[in-house]
Protein backbone atom coordinates (compact mmCIF):
# COMPACT_ATOMS: atom_id res chain seq x y z
CA UNK A 1 0.00 0.00 0.00
CA UNK A 2 1.44 3.23 -0.79
CA UNK A 3 1.83 6.03 1.60
CA UNK A 4 2.57 8.95 -0.63
CA UNK A 5 -0.99 10.73 0.29
CA UNK A 6 0.55 10.70 3.87
CA UNK A 7 3.32 12.70 3.45
CA UNK A 8 3.02 16.74 3.04
CA UNK A 9 4.62 19.01 0.67
CA UNK A 10 7.34 20.03 3.75
CA UNK A 11 8.00 16.22 3.94
CA UNK A 12 11.60 15.97 3.94
CA UNK A 13 11.67 11.88 4.25
CA UNK A 14 12.01 12.15 0.50
CA UNK A 15 13.39 14.52 -1.85
CA UNK A 16 10.38 14.12 -4.61
CA UNK A 17 8.15 15.28 -1.53
CA UNK A 18 10.15 17.65 0.45
CA UNK A 19 9.56 20.86 -1.52
CA UNK A 20 12.66 23.18 -2.08
CA UNK A 21 13.55 26.07 0.47
CA UNK A 22 15.05 29.43 -1.13
CA UNK A 23 18.12 28.28 0.49
CA UNK A 24 18.73 25.08 -1.74
CA UNK A 25 16.99 26.53 -4.62
CA UNK A 26 19.73 29.24 -4.33
CA UNK A 27 22.42 26.68 -3.92
CA UNK A 28 21.79 24.62 -7.21
CA UNK A 29 21.46 27.68 -9.01
CA UNK A 30 25.36 28.44 -7.98
CA UNK A 31 26.49 25.21 -9.57
CA UNK A 32 24.63 25.89 -12.67
CA UNK A 33 25.91 29.17 -12.91
CA UNK A 34 29.73 28.09 -12.22
CA UNK A 35 28.73 25.45 -14.48
CA UNK A 36 27.99 28.47 -17.29
CA UNK A 37 31.36 30.24 -16.52
CA UNK A 38 33.35 27.24 -17.08
CA UNK A 39 31.25 26.17 -19.93
CA UNK A 40 32.24 29.54 -21.44
CA UNK A 41 36.06 29.81 -20.36
CA UNK A 42 36.33 26.36 -21.95
CA UNK A 43 34.60 27.24 -25.47
CA UNK A 44 37.31 28.74 -27.32
CA UNK A 45 39.17 25.45 -27.12
CA UNK A 46 36.88 23.15 -27.10
CA UNK A 47 38.60 21.76 -30.30
CA UNK A 48 42.48 21.98 -28.57
CA UNK A 49 44.57 18.63 -29.18
CA UNK A 50 45.42 16.86 -26.03
CA UNK A 51 47.44 13.77 -25.37
CA UNK A 52 45.19 10.61 -25.90
CA UNK A 53 44.52 9.08 -22.37
CA UNK A 54 41.74 5.72 -22.52
CA UNK A 55 42.28 5.34 -18.92
CA UNK A 56 40.91 8.29 -18.34
CA UNK A 57 38.01 7.13 -20.42
CA UNK A 58 37.89 4.17 -18.27
CA UNK A 59 37.88 6.18 -15.78
CA UNK A 60 35.05 8.21 -16.33
CA UNK A 61 32.67 5.48 -17.57
CA UNK A 62 33.15 3.69 -14.27
CA UNK A 63 32.22 6.85 -11.81
CA UNK A 64 29.31 7.48 -14.15
CA UNK A 65 28.38 3.74 -14.03
CA UNK A 66 28.59 3.48 -10.31
CA UNK A 67 27.19 6.89 -8.88
CA UNK A 68 23.91 6.33 -11.68
CA UNK A 69 23.84 2.86 -10.71
CA UNK A 70 23.44 3.83 -7.01
CA UNK A 71 21.08 6.61 -7.91
CA UNK A 72 18.90 4.22 -9.66
CA UNK A 73 19.07 1.29 -6.65
CA UNK A 74 18.39 4.48 -4.25
CA UNK A 75 15.40 6.03 -5.94
CA UNK A 76 13.60 1.94 -6.75
CA UNK A 77 13.99 1.77 -3.28
CA UNK A 78 11.51 5.36 -2.29
CA UNK A 79 9.47 3.85 -5.13
CA UNK A 80 9.03 0.91 -3.13
CA UNK A 81 7.41 3.19 -0.03
CA UNK A 82 5.98 5.57 -1.88
CA UNK A 83 4.44 3.75 -5.69
CA UNK A 84 5.20 6.41 -7.88
CA UNK A 85 5.36 6.42 -11.30
CA UNK A 86 7.31 9.52 -11.82
CA UNK A 87 9.57 7.47 -9.07
CA UNK A 88 9.58 4.89 -11.48
CA UNK A 89 10.42 6.03 -14.77
CA UNK A 90 13.56 8.33 -13.50
CA UNK A 91 14.92 5.21 -11.70
CA UNK A 92 14.68 3.43 -14.84
CA UNK A 93 16.71 6.75 -16.71
CA UNK A 94 19.54 6.38 -14.25
CA UNK A 95 19.39 2.38 -14.47
CA UNK A 96 19.74 3.46 -18.83
CA UNK A 97 22.17 5.85 -18.07
CA UNK A 98 24.83 3.12 -16.13
CA UNK A 99 24.33 -0.04 -18.12
CA UNK A 100 24.56 2.03 -21.57
CA UNK A 101 28.08 3.75 -19.89
CA UNK A 102 29.14 -0.16 -19.52
CA UNK A 103 28.22 -1.13 -23.23
CA UNK A 104 30.28 1.87 -24.30
CA UNK A 105 33.59 1.68 -22.41
CA UNK A 106 32.87 -2.63 -23.53
CA UNK A 107 32.84 -0.95 -27.52
CA UNK A 108 34.98 1.69 -27.40
CA UNK A 109 38.35 1.44 -29.44
CA UNK A 110 41.54 1.01 -28.19
CA UNK A 111 40.22 0.05 -24.26
CA UNK A 112 39.92 -3.15 -24.48
CA UNK A 113 40.83 -4.19 -28.01
CA UNK A 114 41.68 -1.80 -30.76
CA UNK A 115 38.59 -2.07 -32.90
CA UNK A 116 36.11 -2.85 -29.48
CA UNK A 117 34.50 -5.61 -27.80
CA UNK A 118 31.05 -7.27 -28.59
CA UNK A 119 31.38 -7.13 -32.18
CA UNK A 120 32.03 -3.15 -32.41
CA UNK A 121 32.31 -1.27 -35.50
CA UNK A 122 33.70 1.95 -36.42
CA UNK A 123 30.46 3.91 -35.58
CA UNK A 124 29.28 1.65 -32.62
CA UNK A 125 30.97 3.70 -29.54
CA UNK A 126 30.17 6.98 -31.36
CA UNK A 127 26.41 5.58 -32.00
CA UNK A 128 25.94 4.05 -28.67
CA UNK A 129 27.04 7.42 -26.44
CA UNK A 130 24.29 9.58 -28.95
CA UNK A 131 21.96 6.56 -27.30
CA UNK A 132 23.19 7.07 -23.86
CA UNK A 133 22.80 10.97 -24.02
CA UNK A 134 19.47 10.90 -25.65
CA UNK A 135 18.09 8.35 -23.37
CA UNK A 136 18.25 9.56 -19.94
CA UNK A 137 17.11 13.41 -20.96
CA UNK A 138 14.16 11.46 -22.75
CA UNK A 139 13.87 9.55 -19.04
CA UNK A 140 13.78 12.60 -17.32
CA UNK A 141 11.35 13.95 -19.74
CA UNK A 142 8.79 11.37 -18.81
CA UNK A 143 9.52 11.66 -15.19
CA UNK A 144 8.67 15.70 -15.31
CA UNK A 145 5.45 14.85 -17.65
CA UNK A 146 4.41 12.27 -14.79
CA UNK A 147 5.19 14.16 -11.87
CA UNK A 148 1.89 15.53 -10.90
CA UNK A 149 0.38 12.38 -11.36
CA UNK A 150 -0.50 11.09 -7.68
CA UNK A 151 -2.15 8.01 -8.23
CA UNK A 152 0.04 5.18 -7.36
CA UNK A 153 1.27 2.10 -8.61
CA UNK A 154 -1.37 -0.58 -7.80
CA UNK A 155 0.87 -3.63 -9.26
CA UNK A 156 3.49 -4.79 -6.05
CA UNK A 157 6.86 -3.40 -6.23
CA UNK A 158 8.83 -6.21 -7.00
CA UNK A 159 6.74 -6.84 -9.71
CA UNK A 160 6.46 -2.87 -11.03
CA UNK A 161 10.73 -2.71 -10.79
CA UNK A 162 11.26 -6.11 -12.46
CA UNK A 163 9.34 -4.81 -15.39
CA UNK A 164 11.18 -1.92 -15.25
CA UNK A 165 14.60 -3.70 -15.31
CA UNK A 166 13.43 -6.29 -18.01
CA UNK A 167 12.39 -2.82 -20.00
CA UNK A 168 15.94 -1.29 -19.54
CA UNK A 169 17.66 -4.36 -20.55
CA UNK A 170 15.99 -4.70 -23.89
CA UNK A 171 16.42 -0.75 -24.46
CA UNK A 172 20.22 -1.26 -24.16
CA UNK A 173 20.07 -4.50 -25.91
CA UNK A 174 18.27 -2.53 -29.05
CA UNK A 175 20.48 0.02 -28.57
CA UNK A 176 23.51 -2.29 -28.77
CA UNK A 177 21.75 -3.94 -32.19
CA UNK A 178 21.70 -0.40 -33.80
CA UNK A 179 24.79 0.61 -32.98
CA UNK A 180 26.59 -2.25 -34.30
CA UNK A 181 24.51 -4.02 -36.81
CA UNK A 182 22.44 -0.85 -38.56
CA UNK A 183 25.79 1.04 -38.57
CA UNK A 184 28.43 -1.26 -40.38
CA UNK A 185 28.96 -2.54 -44.03
CA UNK A 186 25.13 -1.80 -44.86
CA UNK A 187 24.30 1.30 -42.63
CA UNK A 188 20.92 1.99 -41.96
CA UNK A 189 22.17 4.47 -39.53
CA UNK A 190 24.56 7.34 -40.80
CA UNK A 191 28.25 7.03 -40.09
CA UNK A 192 29.14 9.79 -37.58
CA UNK A 193 33.06 9.83 -38.02
CA UNK A 194 35.01 9.43 -41.04
CA UNK A 195 38.82 9.57 -42.33
CA UNK A 196 38.38 13.23 -41.69
CA UNK A 197 36.52 13.00 -38.60
CA UNK A 198 33.16 13.82 -37.44
CA UNK A 199 30.79 14.01 -39.90
CA UNK A 200 27.53 16.44 -40.52
CA UNK A 201 25.84 14.21 -39.02
CA UNK A 202 27.53 13.68 -35.82
CA UNK A 203 26.41 17.43 -35.33
CA UNK A 204 22.85 17.01 -35.96
CA UNK A 205 22.51 13.80 -33.62
CA UNK A 206 24.36 15.42 -30.97
CA UNK A 207 22.34 18.71 -31.15
CA UNK A 208 18.83 15.95 -31.12
CA UNK A 209 20.44 15.09 -27.53
CA UNK A 210 21.26 19.12 -26.67
CA UNK A 211 17.64 19.76 -27.39
CA UNK A 212 16.50 16.70 -25.14
CA UNK A 213 18.16 18.00 -22.55
CA UNK A 214 16.96 21.79 -22.98
CA UNK A 215 13.31 20.29 -22.95
CA UNK A 216 13.73 18.22 -19.73
CA UNK A 217 15.67 21.57 -18.11
CA UNK A 218 12.58 24.07 -18.91
CA UNK A 219 9.44 21.16 -17.64
CA UNK A 220 11.09 20.66 -14.49
CA UNK A 221 12.06 24.76 -14.36
CA UNK A 222 8.75 25.31 -15.17
CA UNK A 223 7.10 22.69 -13.06
CA UNK A 224 4.47 24.31 -10.32
CA UNK A 225 5.93 22.10 -7.48
CA UNK A 226 9.78 22.49 -7.27
CA UNK A 227 10.92 19.53 -5.35
CA UNK A 228 14.34 18.84 -3.96
CA UNK A 229 14.18 16.17 -6.20
CA UNK A 230 13.25 18.41 -8.89
CA UNK A 231 15.62 20.93 -8.72
CA UNK A 232 18.90 18.73 -8.41
CA UNK A 233 17.57 17.54 -11.45
CA UNK A 234 18.20 20.90 -13.22
CA UNK A 235 21.84 21.10 -12.12
CA UNK A 236 21.87 17.52 -13.78
CA UNK A 237 20.63 18.57 -16.87
CA UNK A 238 22.63 21.74 -16.83
CA UNK A 239 26.04 19.96 -16.59
CA UNK A 240 24.29 17.42 -19.24
CA UNK A 241 24.41 20.16 -21.50
CA UNK A 242 27.64 21.02 -20.81
CA UNK A 243 28.66 17.53 -21.19
CA UNK A 244 26.98 16.74 -24.29
CA UNK A 245 28.04 20.34 -26.16
CA UNK A 246 31.45 20.33 -25.40
CA UNK A 247 32.02 16.87 -25.62
CA UNK A 248 30.22 15.72 -28.70
CA UNK A 249 29.18 18.85 -30.57
CA UNK A 250 31.94 22.07 -30.38
CA UNK A 251 34.80 19.48 -29.86
CA UNK A 252 36.95 18.29 -33.29
CA UNK A 253 37.52 14.63 -32.24
CA UNK A 254 38.22 12.51 -29.52
CA UNK A 255 41.03 13.33 -27.01
CA UNK A 256 40.87 17.34 -27.32
CA UNK A 257 39.96 19.51 -24.45
CA UNK A 258 36.28 19.39 -25.48
CA UNK A 259 36.05 15.61 -25.02
CA UNK A 260 38.06 15.72 -21.74
CA UNK A 261 35.89 19.13 -20.19
CA UNK A 262 32.57 17.03 -21.69
CA UNK A 263 33.14 14.29 -19.46
CA UNK A 264 34.20 15.96 -16.36
CA UNK A 265 30.68 17.56 -16.62
CA UNK A 266 29.47 14.37 -16.84
CA UNK A 267 30.85 12.72 -14.24
CA UNK A 268 29.77 15.53 -12.21
CA UNK A 269 26.37 15.23 -13.37
CA UNK A 270 26.21 11.65 -12.27
CA UNK A 271 27.50 12.66 -8.62
CA UNK A 272 24.77 15.70 -7.77
CA UNK A 273 21.76 13.52 -7.30
CA UNK A 274 23.39 10.53 -5.58
CA UNK A 275 25.12 13.14 -3.21
CA UNK A 276 21.94 15.05 -2.63
CA UNK A 277 20.06 11.39 -1.65
CA UNK A 278 22.96 10.55 0.30
CA UNK A 279 23.09 13.88 2.42
CA UNK A 280 19.28 13.60 3.01
CA UNK A 281 19.50 10.21 4.16
CA UNK A 282 22.77 11.61 6.37
CA UNK A 283 20.38 14.10 7.66
CA UNK A 284 17.36 11.77 8.19
CA UNK A 285 19.63 8.54 10.21
CA UNK A 286 20.66 11.71 12.15
CA UNK A 287 17.16 12.90 12.80
CA UNK A 288 16.55 9.29 13.62
CA UNK A 289 19.39 8.99 15.96
CA UNK A 290 18.19 11.56 18.48
CA UNK A 291 14.30 10.34 18.01
CA UNK A 292 15.61 7.37 19.04
CA UNK A 293 17.62 8.74 21.85
CA UNK A 294 15.17 10.65 23.18
CA UNK A 295 12.42 7.75 22.53
CA UNK A 296 14.84 5.49 24.64
CA UNK A 297 14.97 8.61 27.86
CA UNK A 298 11.31 8.89 27.59
CA UNK A 299 11.01 4.98 27.60
CA UNK A 300 13.38 5.20 30.61
CA UNK A 301 11.14 8.37 32.06
CA UNK A 302 8.27 6.29 31.66
CA UNK A 303 9.45 3.28 33.41
CA UNK A 304 10.50 4.83 36.36
CA UNK A 305 7.32 6.74 36.70
CA UNK A 306 5.53 3.58 36.00
CA UNK A 307 7.61 1.73 39.03
CA UNK A 308 6.76 5.63 40.97
CA UNK A 309 3.15 4.72 40.47
CA UNK A 310 2.93 1.06 41.28
CA UNK A 311 4.72 1.72 44.38
CA UNK A 312 2.00 4.68 45.06
CA UNK A 313 -0.85 2.12 44.50
CA UNK A 314 0.60 -0.07 46.67
CA UNK A 315 1.09 2.48 49.54
CA UNK A 316 -2.58 3.62 48.59
CA UNK A 317 -3.41 0.37 49.02
CA UNK A 318 -2.17 -0.19 52.30
CA UNK A 319 -3.66 2.59 53.61
CA UNK A 320 -6.64 2.12 52.36
CA UNK A 321 -6.61 -1.20 54.57
CA UNK A 322 -5.53 0.71 57.38
CA UNK A 323 -8.28 3.05 56.78
CA UNK A 324 -11.03 0.69 56.55
CA UNK A 325 -9.68 -1.55 59.84
CA UNK A 326 -9.86 2.06 61.69
CA UNK A 327 -13.71 2.24 60.38
CA UNK A 328 -14.64 -0.42 61.80
CA UNK A 329 -13.12 0.09 64.64
CA UNK A 330 -14.23 3.37 65.37
CA UNK A 331 -17.37 1.99 64.32
CA UNK A 332 -16.81 -0.18 67.33
CA UNK A 333 -15.94 2.61 69.43
CA UNK A 334 -19.05 4.66 68.33
CA UNK A 335 -21.19 1.80 68.84
CA UNK A 336 -19.42 1.27 72.31
CA UNK A 337 -20.21 5.19 73.07
CA UNK A 338 -24.05 5.11 71.51
CA UNK A 339 -24.53 2.13 74.21
CA UNK A 340 -23.09 4.10 76.58
CA UNK A 341 -26.01 6.70 76.59
CA UNK A 342 -28.04 4.11 76.31
CA UNK A 343 -27.45 1.92 80.02
CA UNK A 344 -30.08 4.11 81.65
CA UNK A 345 -32.86 3.53 79.42
CA UNK A 346 -31.81 -0.04 78.91
CA UNK A 347 -31.80 -0.59 82.70
CA UNK A 348 -35.58 0.93 83.04
CA UNK A 349 -36.50 -1.48 79.90
CA UNK A 350 -34.76 -4.11 81.47
CA UNK A 351 -36.45 -3.71 85.18
CA UNK A 352 -39.32 -3.09 84.01
CA UNK A 353 -39.60 -6.62 83.27
CA UNK A 354 -38.30 -8.29 85.85
CA UNK A 355 -39.99 -6.25 87.94
CA UNK A 356 -43.21 -7.40 86.74
CA UNK A 357 -41.09 -11.35 87.10
CA UNK A 358 -40.74 -10.82 90.46
CA UNK A 359 -43.89 -9.16 91.59
CA UNK A 360 -45.60 -11.78 89.60
CA UNK A 361 -43.78 -14.90 90.94
CA UNK A 362 -43.79 -12.89 94.79
CA UNK A 363 -48.03 -13.32 93.61
CA UNK A 364 -47.84 -16.50 91.83
CA UNK A 365 -46.57 -18.32 95.46
CA UNK A 366 -49.27 -16.77 97.47
CA UNK A 367 -51.79 -18.60 95.49
CA UNK A 368 -50.10 -22.07 95.57
CA UNK A 369 -49.51 -21.51 99.25
CA UNK A 370 -53.50 -21.15 100.27
CA UNK A 371 -54.56 -23.69 101.64
CA UNK A 372 -56.49 -24.65 98.61
CA UNK A 373 -54.08 -23.56 96.27
CA UNK A 374 -55.66 -21.65 93.22
CA UNK A 375 -53.57 -23.68 90.11
CA UNK A 376 -55.59 -21.93 87.52
CA UNK A 377 -54.33 -18.56 88.36
CA UNK A 378 -51.22 -19.89 89.48
CA UNK A 379 -50.56 -20.89 85.41
CA UNK A 380 -51.72 -17.42 84.66
CA UNK A 381 -48.94 -15.72 86.65
CA UNK A 382 -46.53 -18.23 85.49
CA UNK A 383 -47.77 -17.54 81.69
CA UNK A 384 -47.25 -13.71 82.05
CA UNK A 385 -43.89 -14.45 83.88
CA UNK A 386 -42.41 -16.76 80.89
CA UNK A 387 -43.73 -13.78 78.47
CA UNK A 388 -41.71 -11.00 80.78
CA UNK A 389 -38.74 -13.70 80.26
CA UNK A 390 -38.52 -13.65 76.57
CA UNK A 391 -38.98 -9.72 76.68
CA UNK A 392 -35.84 -9.51 78.44
CA UNK A 393 -34.46 -12.13 76.43
CA UNK A 394 -35.20 -10.29 73.12
CA UNK A 395 -33.73 -7.05 75.11
CA UNK A 396 -30.31 -9.04 75.51
CA UNK A 397 -30.25 -10.45 72.42
CA UNK A 398 -30.45 -7.02 70.74
CA UNK A 399 -27.49 -5.37 72.80
CA UNK A 400 -25.25 -8.44 72.20
CA UNK A 401 -25.95 -7.71 67.83
CA UNK A 402 -24.26 -4.35 68.66
CA UNK A 403 -21.38 -5.09 70.43
CA UNK A 404 -20.73 -8.63 67.80
CA UNK A 405 -16.78 -8.42 65.59
CA UNK A 406 -15.92 -9.59 62.32
CA UNK A 407 -17.13 -8.96 58.73
CA UNK A 408 -21.51 -8.15 59.14
CA UNK A 409 -23.25 -10.78 56.77
CA UNK A 410 -25.37 -9.44 53.93
CA UNK A 411 -28.80 -10.45 53.57
CA UNK A 412 -32.48 -8.95 52.46
CA UNK A 413 -33.46 -7.04 55.29
CA UNK A 414 -36.86 -5.12 55.85
CA UNK A 415 -36.49 -1.34 56.89
CA UNK A 416 -40.11 -1.70 58.77
CA UNK A 417 -38.93 -4.03 61.41
CA UNK A 418 -35.30 -2.36 61.53
CA UNK A 419 -37.32 1.23 62.84
CA UNK A 420 -40.23 -0.90 65.14
CA UNK A 421 -37.08 -2.64 66.67
CA UNK A 422 -35.05 0.90 67.26
CA UNK A 423 -38.43 3.01 68.20
CA UNK A 424 -38.68 0.24 70.92
CA UNK A 425 -35.26 0.04 71.88
CA UNK A 426 -34.79 3.72 71.91
CA UNK A 427 -38.28 3.96 74.07
CA UNK A 428 -36.62 4.72 77.40
CA UNK A 429 -34.33 7.38 76.30
CA UNK A 430 -37.32 9.08 74.49
CA UNK A 431 -39.41 9.12 77.24
CA UNK A 432 -36.17 10.46 79.79
CA UNK A 433 -36.33 13.36 77.32
CA UNK A 434 -40.03 14.16 77.04
CA UNK A 435 -39.93 13.19 73.16
CA UNK A 436 -42.44 11.72 71.14
CA UNK A 437 -41.58 9.57 68.46
CA UNK A 438 -43.77 8.97 65.06
CA UNK A 439 -43.05 7.05 62.06
CA UNK A 440 -44.52 6.83 58.88
CA UNK A 441 -44.08 3.21 57.55
CA UNK A 442 -45.23 1.94 54.30
CA UNK A 443 -46.16 -1.74 54.86
CA UNK A 444 -45.12 -4.68 52.20
CA UNK A 445 -42.37 -2.44 50.79
CA UNK A 446 -39.62 -3.80 49.07
CA UNK A 447 -36.53 -5.48 51.19
CA UNK A 448 -32.89 -3.90 50.48
CA UNK A 449 -29.80 -6.48 50.97
CA UNK A 450 -27.78 -5.19 53.95
CA UNK A 451 -26.41 -5.61 57.03
CA UNK A 452 -28.98 -5.60 59.67
CA UNK A 453 -26.55 -4.44 62.57
CA UNK A 454 -25.48 -1.91 61.06
CA UNK A 455 -28.33 -0.40 59.91
CA UNK A 456 -29.55 -0.52 63.32
CA UNK A 457 -26.45 1.73 64.38
CA UNK A 458 -27.01 4.08 61.70
CA UNK A 459 -31.19 4.95 62.23
CA UNK A 460 -29.59 4.34 66.59
CA UNK A 461 -27.44 7.04 65.88
CA UNK A 462 -29.69 9.60 63.73
CA UNK A 463 -32.31 9.12 66.42
CA UNK A 464 -30.18 9.94 69.11
CA UNK A 465 -28.87 12.83 67.80
CA UNK A 466 -32.25 14.01 67.07
CA UNK A 467 -33.13 13.50 70.60
CA UNK A 468 -30.42 15.28 71.92
CA UNK A 469 -30.98 18.23 69.67
CA UNK A 470 -34.39 18.79 70.97
CA UNK A 471 -33.40 18.34 74.32
CA UNK A 472 -30.85 21.98 73.75
CA UNK A 473 -34.06 23.68 72.38
CA UNK A 474 -37.51 24.92 73.29
CA UNK A 475 -40.83 23.84 71.69
CA UNK A 476 -42.29 20.64 71.13
CA UNK A 477 -40.01 17.65 70.50
CA UNK A 478 -41.33 15.29 68.22
CA UNK A 479 -39.18 12.92 66.08
CA UNK A 480 -40.42 11.94 63.20
CA UNK A 481 -39.15 8.76 60.50
CA UNK A 482 -40.28 9.20 57.62
CA UNK A 483 -40.29 6.09 54.96
CA UNK A 484 -41.08 6.33 51.02
CA UNK A 485 -39.89 4.39 47.81
CA UNK A 486 -38.05 6.79 45.50
CA UNK A 487 -38.24 6.85 41.34
CA UNK A 488 -34.87 5.11 41.89
CA UNK A 489 -35.70 1.93 42.73
CA UNK A 490 -34.72 3.44 46.36
CA UNK A 491 -35.98 3.54 49.17
CA UNK A 492 -35.57 6.84 51.81
CA UNK A 493 -36.04 7.03 55.45
CA UNK A 494 -35.56 10.42 56.48
CA UNK A 495 -35.20 11.04 60.52
CA UNK A 496 -36.30 14.66 61.09
CA UNK A 497 -37.13 16.48 64.86
CA UNK A 498 -37.57 20.26 65.71
CA UNK A 499 -34.61 20.84 67.57
CA UNK A 500 -32.25 23.59 67.18
CA UNK A 501 -31.39 22.86 63.62
CA UNK A 502 -27.68 22.52 61.89
CA UNK A 503 -24.90 25.01 62.27
CA UNK A 504 -24.14 27.53 60.27
CA UNK A 505 -21.42 25.45 58.43
CA UNK A 506 -21.01 23.82 54.71
CA UNK A 507 -23.57 20.76 55.04
CA UNK A 508 -20.58 18.23 54.29
CA UNK A 509 -18.54 19.67 57.10
CA UNK A 510 -20.92 17.83 59.95
CA UNK A 511 -20.23 14.11 57.95
CA UNK A 512 -16.16 14.68 58.48
CA UNK A 513 -14.50 12.46 61.15
CA UNK A 514 -13.68 14.28 64.69
CA UNK A 515 -16.23 17.22 63.83
CA UNK A 516 -18.67 17.22 66.82
CA UNK A 517 -21.16 19.89 68.21
CA UNK A 518 -22.37 18.19 71.45
CA UNK A 519 -19.91 19.14 74.26
CA UNK A 520 -18.62 15.65 75.45
CA UNK A 521 -18.93 13.96 71.55
CA UNK A 522 -16.15 12.21 69.57
CA UNK A 523 -17.14 13.92 66.44
CA UNK A 524 -17.13 10.00 65.12
CA UNK A 525 -20.63 8.57 64.71
CA UNK A 526 -22.04 10.43 61.49
CA UNK A 527 -18.81 9.83 59.23
CA UNK A 528 -18.85 6.35 60.51
CA UNK A 529 -23.06 6.27 59.63
CA UNK A 530 -22.28 7.67 56.06
CA UNK A 531 -19.22 4.97 55.20
CA UNK A 532 -22.04 2.13 56.10
CA UNK A 533 -24.69 3.52 54.08
CA UNK A 534 -22.31 4.15 51.09
CA UNK A 535 -20.75 0.47 51.61
CA UNK A 536 -24.45 -0.06 51.02
CA UNK A 537 -24.51 1.17 47.96
CA UNK A 538 -26.82 4.43 49.19
CA UNK A 539 -26.05 7.86 50.63
CA UNK A 540 -26.77 9.73 53.96
CA UNK A 541 -27.26 13.78 53.67
CA UNK A 542 -28.45 16.38 55.95
CA UNK A 543 -30.93 19.79 55.75
CA UNK A 544 -32.57 22.43 57.66
CA UNK A 545 -36.18 21.79 57.98
CA UNK A 546 -38.44 24.75 56.83
CA UNK A 547 -40.51 24.80 59.87
CA UNK A 548 -37.21 24.60 62.37
CA UNK A 549 -35.07 21.63 63.43
CA UNK A 550 -33.07 19.51 60.52
CA UNK A 551 -33.55 16.38 58.98
CA UNK A 552 -31.17 13.37 58.34
CA UNK A 553 -32.05 11.44 55.19
CA UNK A 554 -30.49 8.23 54.46
CA UNK A 555 -31.34 6.20 50.78
CA UNK A 556 -30.69 2.35 50.00
CA UNK A 557 -31.61 0.65 46.93
CA UNK A 558 -33.50 -1.58 46.62
CA UNK A 559 -33.17 -5.70 46.19
CA UNK A 560 -33.53 -6.94 42.76
CA UNK A 561 -36.47 -9.09 42.09
CA UNK A 562 -38.96 -7.86 44.85
CA UNK A 563 -41.86 -5.70 43.74
CA UNK A 564 -43.04 -2.90 46.31
CA UNK A 565 -46.65 -2.65 47.06
CA UNK A 566 -47.49 1.25 48.35
CA UNK A 567 -49.49 1.22 51.25
CA UNK A 568 -48.78 3.89 53.89
CA UNK A 569 -49.28 3.19 58.24
CA UNK A 570 -49.09 5.89 61.01
CA UNK A 571 -46.89 4.67 64.04
CA UNK A 572 -47.03 7.13 66.95
CA UNK A 573 -45.68 6.81 70.27
CA UNK A 574 -45.96 9.69 72.67
CA UNK A 575 -43.93 9.94 76.14
CA UNK A 576 -46.87 8.40 77.94
CA UNK A 577 -47.20 5.67 76.55
CA UNK A 578 -43.58 4.79 76.42
CA UNK A 579 -43.54 5.24 80.13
Amino acid sequence: MSIATSHTDSDGAFLSLAVARSREFRLCLALVGISVLVFIVCVPYARLPMQPSPAFVAVYNAVSTLNDLTTAVVLFGQFNILRSRALLLLGSGYLFASLMSVVQLLTFPGMFDPAGLLGAGAQTSLWLCVFWHGGFPLAVIFYALSDGNARPIASPPWIAIGTAVLAVAGAIVACWFAATWCAGDAPVLPPLLDSDGFTPWQRVVNLADIILVLAAFVLLWTWPRRSLLNVWLMVVMGYWFCDVTLGSYLNGGRYDLGFYAGRVYGALAASFVLAALVLENSRLYRKLAIAASRLKERAADLSLANQTLRNEIVCRQQAEQKLHDAQAELARVSQMSAMGELICSLADEVNQPIGAIMINADTSLRWLSNEVPDVERARAIGNMIARDGARVSEIVARIRQLFERGDPPREAVDVNDIIREMIALLRGEASRHAVSIRADLVEDLPQVVGNRVQLKQVLMNLMINGIEAMNRGDGARELTITLERTNHRQIEICVSDTGIGLPALPTNQIFKAFFTTKPRGIGIGLSISRSIVEEHGGRLWAKNNASGGASFCLSLPIEQGLRPDGRSEALSISPARSA
